[in-house]
């Protein structure tokens, strides 16, 4: 060492595999690597509540089942049910009496044995009843129906798989409780987590390449669908968006992937030098700037994106100088002789 200059012998060199390389100006497109999550798309999930109070009879599909669209989940007998469908045959006969009341009315008035009041009164009657047999049947339309007298029937209203079951037979359940969820696999999120300092660099429409971390050989390819409005104040992040519709790859929800975004909006000319010429001292980015072939001296840099192989320097060193690009963890060494 002298001062802050590292000065080695041509065989340190060689056994260190010491190399330089120039750093330049050219253009540069950023690349953002981060790690995300697999999530469902909530355009294609369903919660197929209770409805009402009751005991759960039957149910017919379990995790992991494939249901079509307006399949039977389960069964509910439910006392709410059959009030209400009883209150359609009471709304029935109702009905039935008043157009036999309302038609006899008529009939005297013709004959001149009644006066035109009480057959308005009888008309009025007439439609109060049929209104409350359509609010009768509305009622039970609401809480379901088609399995018998009392039977309320879950049905799916998307065709997907079933995520969640939260019910079993001879289970009590309220009207909020929860028995289903439904996803349809084929359409699904992956929620990018982008560190403030690189939401420059992402764009709606950006190319994003994203593998599975249990298989990083395949490769899924997509664009940048939606980026956040908020950034976290702990973690000093915003989500990203990328939309996968029919993937080739068996992707779970939960499922952990690595992606690389590539900035179309961001081409520019920048200064660059090799992602290995960097190297952290005391917590600082450095380069190690070429002075002679066997003399080079530590300059901390700061940095800016990268695209997988180049790093953006903003601040250190200029175009034309000589940094290591590789040996660089040797050099480091010798700073703490």
């Amino acid at each position: 060492m002298e001062g802050n200059a590292i000065v080695f012998s041509p065989a340190f060199r060689d056994r260190a595999g010491i190399t330089f390389a120039k750093v330049e100006r050219a253009p540069f497109k950023p690349v953002v690597r981060v790690v995300g999550t697999v999530a469902f798309n909530p355009s294609y999930v369903a919660a197929i509540g209770t409805r009402l109070r009751g005991t759960v009879r039957r149910t017919f599909k379990y995790e992991g089942d494939r249901v079509a669209a307006g399949e039977a989940l389960g069964e509910i007998e439910s006392a709410e049910l059959g009030e209400a469908q009883a209150g359609i045959s009471q709304a029935e006969a109702s009905l039935q009496a008043a157009e036999v009341h309302a038609r006899r009315e008529r009939e005297l008035v013709d004959k001149g044995l009644s006066t035109a009041r009480e057959s308005e009164v009888a008309q009025a009657e007439l439609a109060n009843h049929r209104a409350a047999l359509q609010a009768a049947q509305q009622r039970a339309r609401v809480f379901g129906g088609g399995a018998g007298f009392g039977v309320y029937v879950l049905r799916s209203p998307i065709a997907g798989h079933v995520v969640e079951r939260n019910v079993s037979p001879g289970q009590s359940v309220d009207g909020t409780a929860s028995a289903y969820k439904i996803a349809n696999l084929a359409h699904l999120w992956i929620e990018l987590s982008i560190f403030e300092r690189d939401l420059g660099a992402v764009h709606v429409g950006d190319d994003v390449d994203v593998s599975p971390l249990a298989d990083p050989k395949m490769k899924i390819l997509g664009k940048v669908a939606h980026v956040g409005e908020l950034i976290d104040l702990v973690s000093r992040s915003t989500a990203v968006r990328f939309t996968v519709d029919d993937p080739k790859v068996h992707l779970r929800p939960g499922q952990s992937v690595e992606a690389a975004i590539t900035s179309g909006e961001s081409h520019r000319d920048a200064v660059l030098v090799p992602d290995a010429a960097i190297v952290y001292v005391d917590g600082k980015a450095t380069v190690f700037v070429a002075e002679a072939e066997t003399r080079v001296h530590a300059v901390s840099v700061r940095l800016g994106s990268s695209d997988g192989s180049r790093h953006e320097i903003l601040e250190g060193v200029e175009p034309g100088q000589l940094v290591a690009s590789a040996g660089v963890f040797a050099l480091k060494s010798e700073l703490f002789r």
